[in-house]
């Protein structure tokens, strides 16, 4: 299905009027952003939408509409900073960090109600904790996605490279050119109609105590993505949380599942529900603020932390719940070596420089 384009506020008004009600349901907004050095030194070109149950894709031309894309309001009065912001639109990201630090930074949005797949991968396994991984390893490595439809992904996603990787001869400048390729259209709606799936496929996994440790560790990012220190580039990006990487709930607590349980019915919704504080009033603990300040850490303390944890993946083979062994996780389907590619395109991740951290793709762990 191709993805509908909006490049209008009379379009966007149009969109956010048919977001219908979404207080307190299960996710409906899964979204991804690219731009030209997506940061607070950069662009944002674009904001993917993959609604839910609808699977329409979306591409917010930030480009096009700039601040209006955030200040235009439907006939409710809503606009799209505000369902950015509110804590009650639950809305799913891979790697919040980068993204906000690009919302907040150019148009002044402080998101709150979001969910990260990027944490969500990390904590359920049951091997190494040492890094996070990019969407693309996470796709890959994911065995219930058919081999023809990686195959395909990662067709689409080398005919876009070719447009904007510098390596390739191509420029990030195609981000925000106009009329967008049809090329580079397919290629940033894409990653969105994975992400429902891996969210199933990870949360089944998660009990109450993980899910509270993510919940902090992703407010914990979108406040330090917030902060003048923040440095979204290098390898440090590639660490896990370190209170993450020993962690183990006990057996009561791996029966808890309260507070993973999305309503079936998205016309039931909770009225009664209260407001959650948002990112920034929330409180968390220390062990989540040292976590995520892991961004500003020197060389020689991120390679001491990285020395922390020692089992790596090349040291054990797990064989998971579903009798699948953990450790040819980086390799999915397609086997063989993995391809050049990373999160949200380009080298803003070069995390691995030689070390295994497998966060880009390029390399198992």
């Amino acid at each position: 299905m191709e993805p509908i384009f909006i490049d209008t506020t009379a379009a966007l008004a149009d969109f956010l009027g048919g977001l219908g009600e979404t207080l307190g349901q299960p996710p409906r907004l899964y979204m991804d952003l690219e731009g030209n050095d997506l940061s607070r030194a950069g662009t944002l070109s674009l904001i993917m939408i993959l609604l839910e149950p609808e699977k329409d894709v979306y591409l917010i031309d930030i480009t096009t509409l700039g601040q209006k894309a955030f200040s235009t309001a439907d006939d409710n009065g809503r606009t799209f900073k505000s369902v950015m912001e509110s804590p009650d639109i639950i809305k799913v990201f891979f790697d919040i960090r980068n993204d906000s630090d690009a919302l907040y930074s150019l148009y002044g949005v402080r998101v709150a109600g979001i969910e990260d797949l990027q944490l969500m991968e990390l904590a359920s396994r049951n091997f190494s904790k040492k890094c996070v991984n990019g969407l693309a390893k996470c796709i890959d490595g994911d065995h219930t996605i058919g081999y023809a439809e990686k195959r395909q992904w990662q067709t689409v996603k080398d005919q876009g490279r070719k447009l904007f990787d510098p390596a390739r001869g191509g420029s990030y400048s195609v981000f925000d050119q106009r009329p967008l390729s049809e090329d580079i259209k397919r290629y940033c709606a894409q990653d969105v109609t994975f992400m429902p799936h891996l969210r199933q496929a990870y949360r089944q996994k998660l009990c109450d105590a993980w899910w509270r440790k993510i919940e902090a560790e992703t407010v914990a990012r979108i406040q330090l993505s917030q902060t003048p220190r923040y440095n979204g580039k290098g390898r440090h990006m590639a660490l896990a949380p370190t209170s993450w990487m020993h962690f183990v709930p006990s057996s009561s607590e791996r029966q808890l599942r309260t507070l993973l349980q999305d309503m079936t019915d998205r016309n039931a919704v909770e009225k009664s529900r209260p407001s959650s504080p948002s990112p920034v009033d929330m409180p968390i603990g220390k062990s989540d603020v040292d976590d995520a300040a892991a961004v500003a850490r020197g060389p020689d303390e991120l390679e001491e932390l990285a020395q922390r944890e020692t089992v790596t993946r090349r040291s054990s083979s797990v064989v998971d719940s579903d009798g699948d062994f953990a450790g040819s996780y980086g390799g999915g389907r397609f086997g063989g070596e993995s391809p050049d590619y990373g999160s949200s395109g380009g080298d803003d991740f070069t995390a691995c420089d030689k070390d295994d951290c497998g966060y880009c793709g390029r390399c198992a762990y």
